[in-house]
C-alpha cells in the first residue's frame, strides 16, 4: 500500500532516488497504453473498412465519434480519480480496471459478434468505446502519478525517461508489430483476430505490471471539503489559473501539431517523394526509436545541466536541422541517409518529449502551492486533451495543404514547413515558463534553465 496524507505527500522526500524498480514499474505502463493507441491508429480504418468492409466514411466516422467521446471524458477521469478514496490510494485501482478493460477492447475490436450486419456494426461500435473508455481509465490517472511519485525536480525527469523510452516500444509494438503479426498470421480477419489476442495479451501484461509495480509508490489522499467546493467546473477553472501550466500546454500543443503532421505525412514523403516502397517506412519507425531511446542518457544529463526549459530549446534547435534536410531529400539519396535522418528525428523528438512531459509534474505541484489542492489527475486531464486535438489536427492540416498545392511540392511542404513553424512556435511559448528558473533557483542551482 503506497504511503498516503491528506493534501500532503510523504515517503520519498526531495532529493532522493526513487528505486529503479519503481522507476521501470510506472514507466511500463506507457508500453500498454502506447501499444493500444498505436494499434488502433494503425489499423482500425484500414480493418473496419478493408478488411469487414465496412464504408469508409462510416468507419471513419465511428473513429472520431470515439475520439470525442474520449476527449470528452478525460476531465471527469481526472475529476473522479482526485477524489478516490481506497486502500490502493487515488490512482492504482484505475490503472487495474483500465488494464482489464483496454486489453479485452482490443480483442473485442479484432473479433467481432458477427460477420455482417447490424450486429457487425454495433460491435464495432462497443468495441470502439470500450477502448476509449479504457484508455481514458488507465491513462488519466497514469500521468497524475509522477507528481505524487517525488518531489524531487530530476526524480521526475528520470521518470518520464523511462516512459519516454517504453512509449517508443509501444509505437513499434502498436505500429509495427501488430501489422507484422497479421502478415504472419495469413492476413484477412483470421490474421487479425490472432494478432489481437497477442497484442491483447501485450497491452493487460504490462498495465497489470504496471499496477504491481507502483504498489510501493508514495501517494496523496485529498481534503474533499476543499476538493468539493464548487465541483468539477470550478476545478477546471482553476487550472487556466496555473500560469507556468498553461504555458505548457500551449508549448505542448503546438509541438504535438507538428508531429502530427510529420506522422501524417512520413508514408507521402517515403513513397511519392522518395519513390520508396512502403515498407520502407518500417525501417525510418525502427531508426526513429532507437534514436530516441539511445538519446535518453543525454537529455537526462542536459536536463540536469541546464534545467528542462533549456533542454526542450536545445531539442527543438536540433529537430530544426531535420525538417529542413527533407528539402534536399531525393529518390537518389542512400539508404543510410535516409535512415539516418529517422535515428536524427528520433534523437531530437526524445529531447523534447522528456523535457515537456518532465516539466508536467512540477506545474501540477506548483497548482498544490498556490491552493493547497491535489488535483494531479485533473491537470493531466487537460494535458491529455491537448495531446489528443493536437493529433487530430494533424491530418486535417496536412489534407488542407495537400488539397491546395498538391503534387511533390505540397507533400515537402507540409512535411517541412508545419512542423518547422510549429517547434518555433512552442520554443518562443515556452520562453514564457518561469517556473523552471525558480525551481532550479530554490535547489540551489545555476545555469541555462529558465
Amino acid at each position: 500500500m503506497s504511503d498516503q496524507t491528506s493534501g500532503q505527500t510523504a515517503g520519498e522526500q526531495s532529493g532522493k532516488a526513487l528505486p529503479l524498480r519503481l522507476v521501470l514499474g510506472w514507466g511500463i505502463g506507457s508500453l500498454g497504453a502506447s501499444t493500444l493507441h498505436n494499434g488502433i491508429s494503425f489499423l482500425a480504418l484500414f480493418y473496419l473498412s478493408t478488411v469487414l468492409g465496412i464504408d469508409p466514411g462510416v468507419a471513419g466516422s465511428l473513429i472520431l465519434a470515439a475520439k470525442i467521446y474520449d476527449i470528452a471524458t478525460d476531465p471527469l477521469m481526472g475529476w473522479v480519480s482526485d477524489r478516490t478514496r481506497s486502500r490502493w490510494g487515488r490512482r492504482r485501482p484505475w490503472l487495474l480496471t483500465g488494464a482489464l478493460v483496454s486489453g479485452a477492447a482490443f480483442v473485442l475490436l479484432f473479433n467481432p459478434p458477427a460477420a455482417s450486419g447490424p450486429g457487425l456494426l454495433l460491435g464495432a461500435v462497443g468495441a470502439l468505446v470500450l477502448y476509449a473508455t479504457g484508455y481514458t481509465l488507465f491513462g488519466i490517472p497514469y500521468l497524475a502519478m509522477p507528481a505524487e511519485m517525488t518531489d524531487d525536480y530530476h526524480e521526475r525527469s528520470r521518470l518520464m525517461s523511462a516512459r519516454t523510452i517504453f512509449l517508443t516500444l509501444g509505437i513499434l509494438a502498436g505500429g509495427a508489430l501488430a501489422p507484422v503479426l497479421v502478415f504472419a498470421f495469413g492476413g484477412g480477419p483470421g490474421g487479425y483476430a490472432r494478432m489481437s489476442w497477442i497484442v491483447g495479451a501485450l497491452i493487460l501484461a504490462t498495465m497489470l505490471a504496471c499496477f504491481a509495480g507502483t504498489r510501493d509508490a508514495r501517494g496523496t489522499l485529498p481534503d474533499l471539503n476543499k476538493a468539493s467546493a464548487g465541483g468539477l467546473a470550478a476545478a477546471w477553472q482553476s487550472a487556466f489559473g496555473n500560469r507556468p501550466f498553461v504555458t505548457l500546454i500551449i508549448s505542448k500543443f503546438c509541438h504535438l501539431v507538428g508531429v502530427a503532421v510529420s506522422m501524417s505525412s512520413l508514408a507521402f514523403l517515403v513513397t511519392q517523394v522518395l519513390d520508396r516502397p512502403e515498407s520502407s517506412m518500417g525501417g525510418f519507425v525502427l531508426a526513429s526509436a532507437a534514436g530516441s531511446i539511445v538519446s535518453m542518457p543525454l537529455w537526462l544529463a542536459v536536463s540536469r545541466r541546464s534545467g528542462k526549459r533549456a533542454a526542450y530549446l536545445v531539442a527543438v534547435a536540433c529537430y530544426l536541422p531535420v525538417l529542413l534536410s527533407w528539402l534536399l531529400a531525393t529518390p537518389d539519396e542512400a539508404t543510410a541517409l535516409f535512415l539516418g535522418r529517422g535515428f536524427l528525428t528520433g534523437l531530437a523528438t526524445g529531447g523534447l518529449t522528456l523535457a515537456a512531459q518532465s516539466m508536467l509534474p512540477d506545474t501540477i505541484e506548483n497548482d498544490f502551492r498556490r491552493t493547497g489542492l491535489r488535483r494531479e489527475a485533473m491537470f493531466s486531464a487537460v494535458y491529455s486533451i491537448a495531446e489528443k486535438l493536437a493529433s487530430a489536427m494533424g491530418p486535417f492540416l496536412l489534407g488542407l495543404v495537400l488539397s491546395s498545392a498538391g503534387g511533390d511540392r505540397g507533400i515537402v511542404l507540409a512535411a517541412v514547413a508545419i512542423p518547422a513553424v510549429a517547434s518555433l512556435l512552442s520554443a518562443v511559448a515556452l520562453l514564457f515558463y518561469g517556473l523552471d528558473r525558480q525551481l532550479r533557483s530554490a535547489r540551489g542551482e545555476t545555469g541555462g534553465g529558465g
